[in-house]
This record gives structure tokens, sequence and C-alpha cells, in this order.
């Protein structure tokens, strides 16, 4: 005992201290997710393994021994969306000086703009501002647009009549990219039941990106804005606003040719029916 006291110091308080933050942060991560209930059977193994080592339980620790030598692997395996999910979040961050500028005031006055026309008029509508995180493999799957942002252009990709209408479109670069596109739907289980397949869909995509949702609902008529998992319900313009100016007014993505490029919202990819999220 007086061995452990005099090799107790102040570096052995900071790696204790270390090593408790990180397991925090790391429940912190998983709680309410699929991830917390594996996490329950992993301890339930341990604790297998543990009871094996002392008593004298031969083939239970043989296969104990055999699985421990493969633990790693499985749990990546099992955790692979948070680990992807941690390691995406933990590089978002950009040290590029003057990186910074996300969105030109034009850029975010017609987002403004269509959102709250839709509202209005009860027409659904998911909007994906992308960020440092890049956002191609859903785009890939969308209709390809490339077009300058406006109300106008927007109003008409979420008209029922629009047969792209049920996707979600995404915003890159200060330009409409795509329309139709699909996304991955949240995982998460403690969800308010009102909120249907858009908003599962907005969830999901803030939780796996760093993406900013703009999201209409068409039952009602109300403007959300989804970041990181965190859904700002009924938002009027002026709030919509200033959420969106706090959150991309400074990043590279969206430049200010969207205020000086004169191309039309015309859609270069194909045209034909496409299924998108479901409302």
């Amino acid at each position: 005992m007086r061995e452990i006291l005099d090799q107790f110091n102040i570096w052995a308080i900071v790696d204790i201290a270390i090593i408790a933050f990180v397991i925090y942060q790391a429940l912190l991560l998983i709680r309410g997710t699929r991830a917390a209930q594996i996490l329950t059977g992993i301890l339930f193994v341990v604790a297998a393994f543990l009871l094996s080592s002392i008593v004298p339980l031969t083939t239970l620790n043989w296969v104990m021994n055999k699985f421990y030598s493969s633990f790693i692997i499985i749990l990546i395996i099992l955790f692979q969306d948070d680990i992807r999910h941690v390691l995406s979040r933990m590089g978002k961050k950009s040290f590029i000086p003057g990186a910074d500028r996300v969105a030109s005031h034009h850029v975010l006055d017609e987002i403004v703009r269509a959102a709250t026309s839709m509202a209005s008029k009860r027409i659904g509508g998911l909007i994906v501002l992308e960020r440092n995180i890049i956002l191609g493999r859903y785009i890939d799957v969308g209709v390809l647009i490339d077009g300058r942002i406006s109300k106008e252009l927007l109003v008409s990709i979420f008209h029922p009549s629009s047969p792209i209408h049920d996707g979600a479109v995404i915003i890159q670069r200060g330009r409409v990219a795509a329309a139709g596109c699909f996304l991955p739907l949240t995982r998460e289980e403690n969800l308010d039941p009102n909120m249907g397949t858009r908003h599962r869909a907005a969830i999901g995509i803030s939780q796996e990106t760093d993406a900013v949702v703009v999201l209409v609902s068409e039952e009602i008529g109300s403007v959300t804005i989804v970041v990181d998992g965190k859904v700002s319900r009924k938002l009027d313009a002026r709030q919509l606003r200033e959420q969106l100016n706090d959150l991309l007014m400074g990043e590279e993505e969206f430049s200010d040719r969207a205020d000086s490029s004169g191309s039309s919202g015309s859609a270069k990819g194909p045209t034909q029916a496409t299924e998108g999220q479901p409302k």
C-alpha cells in the first residue's frame, strides 16, 4: 500500500483525470443509441471472461480465450458507424486561415424566402447545406442540378407536382448541386412520435456529417433547423436567418459566385420520376 502511495503524484492524478474524461465522453456519445445496448452485451462478455479466470470453469475459459484474440476486430465491426461518426467530427474543424467563409447573403436570403414561402403553402421540403464534410456520395444518387440558388428554383423542386419533390436538395459551394437525394435515417429510438421520415432523414444526415439542414413540415407548416442531431423547431423568418447566419457565414464551401453566376437552375441529370424520402 505504501508503495502505491509513493507512486501517486501529480502526473498520476492527470493520468486518471484524462482516462475518466475519455470514458465519460464515450458514454455521452453512445447514450440513447444502439451502441449503448451493444456495450451492455460486451460488459456481460467481459464479466464472463473474468469469472472464468477466477473460478475453475475450464471450457468457458477456453472459449473466452479464443474469443479474446478477435475482440478488437469485433468491436470495430460492431461500432463502425460510430467510429466513422467520431472521426468525421474530429476532422471537421478547418485550420486554414480564411477558410471560414461558407455562404453569401444572397444564398441565405433565398433559402429563407423559399422555406418561409413553402411553410405558408404547406409544401414540405428538405434542404441540406454542405459545410466541411463533403456530401458527394449523396449528390451522386440524386438528380444533378448545378443551378444558381433562388427561391423560385427551390419552391419548384419541392412542389408536389415535381417528380423529385420527395427527396432532399443539397447545396454545395453556394449552388443547388442536386435534388431528389436519398439521406440516411437516424437510428435514434427516443424521438418525438410526431416526427416523420423527413425529420429522421434530417437528423440522420446531421449526425453523420456536419451539414446544416433546413426542414419544412407540410403537416404543420413550420420551419426547422437540424445541426449535429439537435432540432430547433417552429422558426420564423428572422430566427431562421439569424441561425443560418451564425452557422454558415464564414465557411469556404459557399462562395460569392452564387451572386455573380448567371446560370439557370435547369437540370443536367435525368428528369424521370424518382423515389425520394417519403413524407
